[in-house]
């Protein structure tokens, strides 16, 4: 069984350096091929690989792991749209179209056109129109079937793959900029439009794909860094039935200890045989069983983390104690205040569970304290944020299960292109 969870796991990081390496891969392929044939025949090739490419693009999406494809989104769209632009230009260039709007002298019927002064200038476009559309759903966002009963806990890999999804695509953007800036710095500074020259050829294609196979190795390593965090997860048993899942808060602070892979997380959590949610003297039992806490305490509902598909529903509670005692776990963990559990947050020292939750419980609350449900600002004041204290979780009238909310503080007022994103997403038919 742990073999094949590691497998899994493999899998799923796996899985994310293919986007990128599949994706740069088709640009990169693009200048390979300006190398290998005449520029007249080039832009048919390009849109050979670009039918390939969204033919792998639709086997991702339906591929059984939690996937966000927006890397393979933009390649795609990229490598259509510049073949388009090359075959647009191959078309004027022959003389036949636009001679009493254009002069051609000084041109080169050889070399009508720069394949990668095409290809970088499209991907920044495209690259932006993604980023403003908000990176586009990923696939695991529809599942629910048997298919994912082996795989971690999918909130997890959603967060991990929808977060590499914005990386991947902030990268090329940047890294097409770049090549953009010195490509064309070189055109208009060495370059003659007779031939090209080994300096042209090393500017304009083996620098490019170069730097992709670099970032191969680049990409590689990160996402096997990033499976030694996520690995545990999926090492973990799952016992079937309803995990539950208590975060014991005390005023402003939280009760943390570290669990067995050295991760801080709350240490309040139970197993029960079925499914169906307990009855309140049945969870007060439970809460008093696990911590052997016996003073006065008030147990919230926060929200279910649960699987679909699969047979255990994670339940997530907030209990309110009146004093900070915990004779179960004194001698194995600690109250934290908030930014004590911050830190721990950005280090990467919390169990993933316990990030999932505070990521969720801080991200909705401000979302819900700053911005009503169709992302507009409740204050007058740009950027004004409200304060978040722990302890008012108790009072707080907001449901958590409610992930429109998370689509809130992703798209709000305060952000860029708000207006013409929720202009799109209503045309289209997409929530907030």
């Amino acid at each position: 069984m742990q073999a094949k969870r590691n497998s899994i796991t493999n899998t799923l990081v796996t899985s994310l350096w293919l986007n990128w390496a599949v994706a740069f891969g088709a640009v990169a392929s693009e200048l390979l091929l300006a190398r290998l044939m005449p520029k007249s025949w080039l832009p048919f090739a390009i849109f050979v690989v670009a039918y390939l490419e969204l033919v792998y693009l639709k086997r991702r999406e339906q591929n059984d792991f939690a996937n966000c494809v927006a890397m393979l989104r933009v390649s795609v769209k990229t490598v259509f749209w510049s073949a388009l632009v090359m075959l647009t230009i191959n078309l004027m260039s022959a003389r036949r179209l636009f001679d009493h709007y254009i002069n051609w002298e000084g041109g080169n019927t050889e070399h009508p056109y720069v394949t990668c002064l095409v290809v970088f200038p499209t991907m920044i476009v495209v690259s932006l129109w993604v980023i403003m559309r908000g990176y586009g759903p990923c696939v695991s966002d529809v599942y629910g079937s048997h298919r994912f009963e082996s795989q971690p806990d999918n909130g997890i890999v959603r967060t991990l793959f929808r977060r590499e999804a914005r990386h991947q695509v902030n990268l090329m953007l940047v890294l097409s900029i770049a090549f953009s800036a010195v490509e064309w710095w070189y055109y208009f500074t060495y370059y003659i439009n007779v031939n090209m020259n080994t300096p042209d050829v090393f500017f304009f294609n083996w620098m490019p794909i170069a730097l992709y196979v670099f970032s191969l190795f680049f990409m590689w390593n990160r996402y096997q860094a990033i499976s030694q965090v996520i690995g545990p997860i999926a090492h973990a048993a799952r016992d079937k039935g309803n995990q539950v899942r208590f975060l014991l808060i005390c005023g402003e602070n939280i009760y943390l200890a570290l669990n067995q892979y050295d991760r801080w997380d709350t240490p309040a959590v139970a197993f029960t045989g079925s499914i169906e949610p307990l009855s309140d003297a049945a969870l007060r039992r439970t809460f008093e069983n696990i911590t052997g806490y016996t003073g006065d305490y008030e147990i919230k509902y926060l929200y279910d983390s649960g699987q679909p598909g699969l047979t255990t529903v994670v339940r997530n509670y907030a209990v309110f104690v009146s004093e900070e005692k915990y004779p179960a776990a004194a001698s194995m963990g600690d109250w934290l205040s908030l930014d004590k559990v911050n830190r721990l947050l950005h280090s990467a020292q919390l169990s993933a569970e316990m990030s999932d939750e505070v990521h969720r419980i801080y991200t909705i609350t401000m979302a819900w304290k700053t911005y009503d449900s169709a992302g507009r600002r409740l204050y007058p004041v740009k950027n004004y944020r409200p304060t978040f204290r722990i302890g008012d979780l108790r009072k707080w009238d907001v449901d958590y299960n409610d992930l429109s909310w998370l689509a809130v503080a992703a798209n709000n007022q305060d952000r860029a292109f708000f207006n013409t994103r929720r202009l799109w997403r209503r045309i289209t038919g997409q929530r907030v």
